[in-house]
């Protein structure tokens, strides 16, 4: 999958995640030219629309996609 020319995609993947596995989101990152991977250690499927949020998450996301500007690849959150 190429996007070449296109603004950083920030791509979310969750450690722990029982239906979509983290290796997804790490070759999807790694596939994009311009993708920027977030991780999220933790459980469940979804980081940022969990009941229970990661301000590292969201904070991350949020800047993301209200201000154009994505975190630095590899960000880690717990």
């Amino acid at each position: 999958m190429k996007a070449g020319g296109a603004a950083p995609i920030l791509v979310v993947g969750t450690t722990r995640d029982p239906v979509t596995p983290y290796a997804w989101a790490q070759e999807l990152a790694e596939q994009l030219d311009s993708g920027v991977l977030l991780t999220y250690d933790g459980d469940g499927h979804g980081a940022y629309a969990r009941r229970t949020k990661n301000a590292c998450v969201v904070n991350a996301v949020d800047t993301y996609l209200i201000e154009g500007r994505s975190p630095a690849d590899g960000t880690r959150c717990s």
